[in-house]
C-alpha cells in the first residue's frame, strides 16, 4: 500500500512542464531571454529547460528576469544558501534603514528572491517539499523580525521608548505565528497567522499609560510593512483574524485580557490553532511566558474524547460543485485539511498526557502518534507522503499568479494549462492520479475514534455527548418516549423533523448544525456545545406539541444566538429536563421577556426555588427585604443590589402571569408593590445622600404616584408617573457645606431620585420616570411646594390635572413625613372627593377625546390606546364619571372596576351601564396588559405579532381565535363609543375652565400620560 501511495504521489507532478503547441510563439521569446542568462551551463541546466520551467507562469518569468542573477546558482542546488544570505542580510546590525520605504523594498527583496529559490528548485526536482516549507517559513519568520525591530528603532526615535536590544527581549510586544507559519509550513503564496499580544504594565515605554495605543499602532505598521502592495509587489498579507473575539478586540491584544479569553470561552478550533503556536518576533520570553500559561487551554490531563464533536463539525464543509472544475484542495473532501484535523484531533485527545505528541508540524505529529500507537507507522508514513504531495499541487497552483489559491482551475483551458504546469499532457492524466491520492487520504484518515464505535475502556463522561446509548437519545416528555435522532445524523434528523410538523426542517438543522461548530457566542465553549448538543433532542421534543413548532424553534434560536455565554445555563437544564418546558414557553409567548432572558440569563436560576411560583409579599415587606439588602452598602452597590432583585421580583411574577399561576390583574398588583417597595428605598437613599451633601434641612418630603402606579395597575412596561412635595420655611437653609436653601435642596432630592430610578448600569435600570403631571407641568421646580400644591389644585388646575389626581397615591409613609403626609393626604381627598360640574366635565373630556382621535392614525386594531372607543377613551369615560360624582369616594386612588362598582353601589349608573362598562374594561385591561408582558410596545410590533402570542392573547381573553378576539373588541368599543355619548351628551365647545387649549400643558402628548392608561 505505501509504494501504491508514494508512486500515486510520484504521478502528480510528472517532470518538468510540458509546452503546448500554440505556446511555440512565447517559448521561443523567451528562449531568447533564457539564452542570455549566465551559468546555465556550469548548473547543468538549458536554456530551454529553463523555459520550460517558465512557460506556464507569466508570475515566475517576471521574477525570472528580475533575479538572473541567482538563477543559475538556484539550478545547481544552491537554494538553501540564497535563501540564507537573503535572510542574514536583512537581519544584519550593519543593514541601515531609516524608512518605511526602504524597510518594504527588503522585505519584498526578500520574499521574491526565496519565491525564485522554491520555485526553480521544485520544477527542477533540487529539493522536497519539508525544505520548501522551510525556506518560505524562513523568509516569513525573518521578515517579521526585522520588521519588528525597524519599527522599535523608529519608536526609539521619536522618543516613545529608548533603544531596544537587537533580541528584543523585555519590548512588552510579542509576535506569535499560527497556522501554516507556526507549524514551520509555509506555503508559497500563503498570508501568515498572527496573534500580537503586549503587556500594559511591563514594558519600555517612556508613556506606559499610552501602552494599549502605542502597541497597536505598531501592529497597524507592521501589517502595513509585510502586505502593503507597492512598486515591487507584496511582502506576506497578514491574518490577524485568529485572535480572540476579531470583531471586538484591537489587533495587538492585553496579554492578560487573552488569558482571560483563552481560560473561559475559547473553542476547540483554538485549542487546535495554538498546537502550532510559537513566538517569532518581539519579546521571545513573553510569548513563550503566554504560551506556557495557557498549556492547560491545549493540553487536557485526561483523555480528551470530547473534542471530537467540535472537530467531527469544524470538518463538515458545504457540498461542491460536482467534478474537479473549481475544486479545494485544502477544503475539499480528503484534502490538505483532513490530513491536518485528523492529526490535531488525535492530539489533543492524548496530547496532555503525552508530551511527545505535542508536536507543532504534521509529519512530526503523525510520527509521534504512530511511536504512541494511536495510528500504525505505515499510515504515519503514508499520510505524510499524501500530505506532502498535496502541498506540492498546493504550491504549484500559487505559483501560476502569485495567488492564494487552493482551488483548481474552473475553465478547461486554464485546468489544461495547469495539468501542463504539473508535467502531464493533459488535464485527464493528471486528474487521475491526484484522485488516487485523494481516495488514499479518505483511506488513511479514518479512525475509531472518528466513529460511533469507541473503545469499550472509555467512560460514559469521556464519550462525546450524545454516544452514550446508541444511535438515538431517549427524550422522556410526559410519560411518553420521542426518538430524536443525535444532531450528527443530519439526514435522520431532517426527516424526523419532517414527520413531526416541522416544515422548515433542512434551515432548522443547518442552524443547529452551526451551532454546533461554535459560531454564535453561545457554543464557544467546548462544555456548552457538549451540553447544548445533549439538550436538543429534548427541546426539540417539547416544540413538537405546539401548533407551529417552527415558529417555538425560531423563538429558541433566537434566544440562544443572543446569550453572550451559556454553560450555566445549558448545564442547568441539562440536570432539570423539566424546566426546558418553561422556557421553551416563555421564548415563544413573550418575545419581551425572551430578549430580557437573553441579556440576564441568571435570572432563569429562579426557577430553581421553591417558592418561585409563590405570591410575592406586599409592598412593606418587599422594602424589608430591600433595606436589609442595602444595609452598608455604598450608593452604587445599593442601587445595583435594587435592581437585581427588581429585575428578578419582575421576572418572577411575569412568569407567573405566562404560567397561568397569577391573573393579569393580579400582576398589576405586584408590580405596583414592587415598584412602591423600589421608589420608598430610593427616595430614602437620596434623602441620606442630600443629608451627606448638604446636611439636614428643617423640612419633609413626600413622593406622589399618579398613573397605573397610582391606582395598582401597572403594566411589563410601565413607567412611574411622580410628584414630589414638599414643605419647609422659604427661608430654610440646609446646616452643612454647602448650604443651600430649600427650594433647591428639595429640586436636587428629587432629581437625584429621578436620576438612580432611571439611570443605567451593569445590572440595568429601574424605571422610566414622568415628572410632567406636577403642579405649573415642565414650567415649575421638579419638587413642589406643599403651599404651591393646594393653591394650584383650588385655583388654576385644569379638569384633566384633576382627573390624573384622581390616581394619585401617597406612597411615602406617615412616620417618614409626619407633618407633611396626613397634610398632603388631607389636600389630595379634599381636591378628589368635591364633585365638579358634569357640564364642564363633558365639556373637557370631549375635547381631550377630540383631541386623542387626532394622534391616533392607522393603528393596528390591537392597538387600543390609539382606537376609537378604546384603552384611553374608555379611562376618560370612567375618570370623568369618578370626578363627576366624586361625593361616591372617600379617597382617591381607585382602579376602573371599583369605580364603576361603587357609582352602581351610590345608583349613579345604571345596571346595564355598569355591566358594559364592567365588560369593556376587562377585555380591555386584560389584552393590553397581556400584549404587554408578551411584545412589550404594540406601537413597535405593529401586527408582527406572532401566532403563538395571538393564540395566547385569544385563550387569555375567552375567544377562540384571533378573529372572534377582533370581533369582541369592535363590540366593545362601540359600546364605548355609545356609552360615552350618553353619559357624557355632547355640548358645543368653548374655551371653558377646565380646557386645555392655550396652555403648553393641553398638548395631547403632555395631557395625558398619567390620566390616561397605556404606561
Amino acid at each position: 500500500m505505501a509504494d501504491e501511495t508514494s508512486n500515486a504521489v510520484l504521478k502528480l507532478c510528472n517532470g518538468l512542464p510540458v509546452v503546448a503547441d500554440d505556446q511555440q510563439a512565447a517559448f521561443d521569446a523567451l528562449l531568447i531571454w533564457a539564452s542570455g542568462v549566465a551559468g546555465l551551463e556550469t548548473a547543468g541546466v538549458t536554456a530551454t529547460d529553463l523555459v520550460r520551467m517558465l512557460i506556464q507562469a507569466q508570475h515566475l518569468q517576471q521574477l525570472a528576469k528580475r533575479h538572473d542573477d541567482i538563477i543559475a546558482p538556484i539550478l545547481a542546488g544552491d537554494g538553501a544558501r540564497i535563501v540564507a544570505d537573503e535572510c542574514a542580510a536583512i537581519s544584519s546590525p550593519d543593514l541601515v534603514i531609516e524608512d518605511d520605504a526602504s524597510m518594504m523594498q527588503a522585505i519584498r527583496r526578500l520574499r521574491q528572491r526565496t519565491a525564485l529559490c522554491v520555485a526553480l528548485s521544485d520544477l527542477a526536482g533540487k529539493i522536497d517539499v519539508a525544505s520548501q516549507m522551510q525556506w518560505l517559513s524562513m523568509a516569513g519568520e525573518t521578515a517579521a523580525q526585522a520588521a519588528v525591530r525597524y519599527l522599535f528603532a523608529m519608536a526609539a526615535k521619536r522618543n516613545q521608548c529608548p533603544p531596544q536590544s537587537p533580541d528584543l527581549a523585555g519590548c512588552g510586544w510579542t509576535i506569535l505565528a499560527l497556522g501554516k507559519l507556526g507549524a514551520g509550513e509555509l506555503n508559497y503564496s500563503s498570508d501568515i497567522d498572527l496573534i500580537i499580544l503586549h503587556d500594559p504594565d511591563n514594558n519600555p515605554l517612556f508613556e506606559p499609560d499610552k501602552a494599549q495605543q502605542f502597541y497597536v499602532s505598531q501592529t497597524r505598521a507592521l501589517v502595513s510593512l509585510l502586505g502593503q502592495v507597492t512598486g515591487d509587489g507584496i511582502g506576506w498579507r497578514t491574518d490577524l483574524r485568529l485572535r480572540p473575539d476579531p470583531g471586538a478586540t484591537a489587533v495587538s491584544i492585553q496579554i492578560g485580557a487573552a488569558l482571560g479569553y483563552y481560560e473561559s470561552i475559547a473553542r476547540t478550533w483554538e485549542r487546535a490553532a495554538f498546537i502550532r503556536a510559537r513566538p517569532i518576533a518581539g519579546d521571545h520570553a513573553l510569548g513563550a511566558e503566554f504560551l506556557a500559561d495557557i498549556h492547560p487551554f491545549i493540553w487536557r490531563r485526561t483523555l480528551d474524547y470530547t473534542v471530537m464533536d467540535d472537530m467531527k463539525s469544524m470538518l463538515r464543509r458545504p457540498p461542491q460543485a460536482p467534478g474537479w472544475p473549481g475544486y479545494n484542495i485544502k477544503s475539499g473532501a480528503n484534502g490538505i485539511r483532513q490530513i491536518e484535523f485528523f492529526t490535531h484531533v488525535l492530539q489533543l485527545v492524548t496530547g496532555g498526557r503525552v508530551p511527545a505528541i505535542r508536536q507543532s508540524s504534521t509529519l512530526p505529529a503523525l510520527q509521534a502518534l504512530a511511536a504512541d500507537e494511536w495510528i500504525t507507522k505505515a499510515q504515519a508514513t503514508t499520510l505524510g507522503t499524501l500530505y506532502h504531495g498535496l502541498r506540492r499541487v498546493e504550491h504549484r497552483l500559487q505559483m501560476l499568479a502569485d495567488a492564494q489559491t487552493h482551488s483548481l482551475p474552473r475553465g478547461e483551458g486554464e485546468m489544461a494549462q495547469f495539468a501542463r504546469f504539473m508535467g502531464h499532457a493533459d488535464s485527464a492524466d493528471f486528474l487521475a492520479a491526484l484522485g488516487a491520492v485523494m481516495q488514499a487520504v479518505g483511506t488513511h484518515t479514518s479512525h475509531k475514534l472518528l466513529s460511533d464505535d469507541l473503545p469499550d475502556d472509555v467512560p460514559d463522561e469521556a464519550k462525546p455527548i450524545g454516544t452514550q446509548g446508541g444511535a438515538l437519545a431517549a427524550v422522556t416528555l410526559d410519560n411518553r418516549e420521542a426518538n430524536v435522532p443525535l444532531l450528527d445524523d443530519k439526514e435522520a434528523l431532517t426527516s424526523w423533523l419532517a414527520a413531526h410538523g416541522f416544515s422548515r426542517p433542512t434551515d432548522i438543522c443547518a442552524t443547529l448544525d452551526g451551532w454546533m461548530a461554535g459560531r454564535i457566542a453561545a457554543t464557544r465553549s467546548e462544555r456548552a456545545r457538549a451540553l447544548l448538543n445533549n439538550l436538543i433532542p429534548t427541546i426539540l421534543g417539547h416544540l413538537t406539541e405546539a401548533d407551529s413548532p417552527d415558529d417555538q424553534f425560531a423563538a429558541f434560536a433566537q434566544f440562544t444566538e443572543g446569550l453572550p455565554a451559556s454553560v450555566q445555563l445549558f448545564s442547568m437544564l441539562d440536570h432539570n429536563r423539566q424546566l426546558t418546558r418553561l422556557l421553551c414557553e416563555i421564548l415563544v409567548l413573550s418575545p419581551r421577556m425572551a430578549n430580557h432572558l437573553r441579556r440576564h440569563p441568571r435570572l432563569f436560576d429562579l426557577v430553581l426555588f421553591e417558592e418561585f411560583f409563590d405570591p410575592l409579599p406586599d409592598a412593606e415587606m418587599l422594602e424589608q427585604q430591600l433595606n436589609d439588602a442595602i444595609r452598608g452598602l455604598d450608593v452604587e452597590a445599593a442601587l445595583d443590589e435594587i435592581k437585581r432583585r427588581t429585575s428578578e421580583w419582575r421576572f418572577r411574577a411575569e412568569v407567573q402571569t405566562l404560567s397561568r399561576v397569577l391573573h393579569h390583574s393580579g400582576l398589576g398588583v405586584t408590580l405596583t408593590a414592587i415598584a412602591d417597595a423600589v421608589v420608598r428605598a430610593v427616595h430614602r437613599l437620596t434623602i441620606s445622600d442630600m443629608q451627606r451633601r448638604h446636611g439636614h434641612i428643617k423640612g419633609e418630603s413626600v413622593v406622589i404616584a399618579l398613573g397605573r402606579q397610582g391606582i395598582g395597575t401597572l403594566t411589563a412596561q410601565s413607567d412611574l408617573d411622580l410628584v414630589t412635595v414638599y414643605s419647609a420655611d422659604e427661608d430654610a437653609m440646609s446646616d452643612g457645606s454647602p448650604s443651600i436653601g430649600a427650594a433647591t435642596y428639595f429640586a436636587r432630592l428629587t432629581q437625584t431620585l429621578v436620576n438612580w430610578l432611571s439611570s443605567f448600569s451593569a445590572e440595568g435600570h429601574l424605571y422610566e420616570v414622568d415628572m410632567r403631571l406636577r403642579p405649573d407641568g415642565d414650567k415649575a421646580s421638579i419638587s413642589v411646594n406643599i403651599n404651591r400644591f393646594e393653591d394650584y389644585y383650588a385655583e388654576d388646575a385644569w379638569i384633566w390635572e384633576k382627573l390624573a389626581l384622581a390616581k394619585a397615591r401617597i406612597i411615602t409613609p406617615t412616620s417618614e413625613a409626619p407633618t407633611l403626609q396626613p397634610r398632603l393626604d388631607k389636600a389630595v381627598t379634599a381636591i378628589t372627593c368635591t364633585p365638579l360640574d358634569k357640564s364642564d366635565v363633558g365639556k373637557a373630556i370631549h375635547d381631550m377625546r377630540g383631541r386623542l382621535r387626532k394622534t391616533y392614525g392607522n393603528a393596528p386594531p390591537l392597538q387600543l390606546r390609539k382606537m376609537p372607543g378604546g384603552l384611553a377613551e374608555l379611562d376618560l369615560l370612567v375618570q370623568g364619571l369618578r370626578i363627576v360624582h366624586a361625593d361616591c369616594f372617600a379617597n382617591s386612588a381607585q382602579n376602573p372596576l371599583a369605580i364603576i362598582g361603587q357609582l352602581l353601589d351610590a345608583k349613579r349608573i345604571t345596571i346595564k351601564q355598569a355591566a358594559e362598562l364592567t365588560a369593556a374594561s376587562l377585555i380591555f385591561s386584560n389584552l393590553h396588559n397581556n400584549l404587554r408582558l408578551c411584545v412589550g410596545s404594540i406601537e413597535q410590533s405593529g401586527s408582527n405579532i406572532p401566532p403563538a402570542v395571538s393564540r395566547f392573547l385569544a385563550e387569555a381573553s375567552d375567544s377562540a381565535d384571533e378573529a372572534q378576539l377582533l370581533g369582541a373588541l369592535e363590540d366593545e368599543r362601540d359600546n364605548v363609543s355609545r356609552l360615552f355619548e350618553s353619559l357624557f351628551p355632547p355640548i358645543p365647545s368653548g374655551n371653558i375652565s377646565g380646557d386645555p387649549a392655550g396652555d403648553p400643558n393641553g398638548d395631547p402628548n403632555d395631557m395625558a400620560p398619567g390620566a390616561f392608561p397605556g404606561r
